[in-house]
């Protein structure tokens, strides 16, 4: 992470490396709505499908739905990949395979060009029949590097 991030972002990572225990991906039970409602819009939830190595897009953040013009819940983030030309679903994957986040500065033309920094966290959830289910969150903050 840049030396100057700003600190709001710094507290988001810090509760997310608070919720890891051992060499665990931290579990959505410990990272619940009242934990991460600071950047409740900023994180979008991409669960992982093993059968096709892809994922889906649960939750599309508020935030990133602005800064890009377009809703890609339901879609997999190929469907990001072709649109932009960048290589998100390979980084996810990484992510998935490795258990550690990963962090980007990257760019989005709107009416200027804008940084911003992409961190993608590893957590996992488990569903009604008790299967666990990888998931990455995938949060976008303005960047305002000094």
């Amino acid at each position: 992470m840049p030396d100057d991030t700003d600190n709001h972002v710094r507290a988001y990572y810090k509760a997310w490396c608070d919720a890891v225990r051992g060499n665990n991906v931290p579990d959505r039970k410990v990272l619940g709505s009242d934990v991460l409602a600071p950047w409740i819009d900023d994180i979008c939830i991409y669960e992982y499908l093993p059968h096709k190595r892809d994922f889906v897009i649960r939750i599309d953040a508020p935030n990133i739905i602005a800064a890009s013009g377009e809703v890609y819940r339901g879609c997999s983030p190929r469907q990001i990949d072709l649109d932009f030309g960048t290589t998100l679903l390979a980084t996810l994957l990484d992510v998935i395979d490795r258990g550690q986040p990963v962090f980007h500065k990257i760019g989005y033309e709107r009416k200027i060009w804008e940084e911003w920094l992409r961190l993608l966290l590893p957590v996992t959830a488990t569903d009604r029949q008790g299967k666990v289910i990888s998931q990455v969150f995938v949060t976008h903050f303005f960047y305002r590097g000094k």
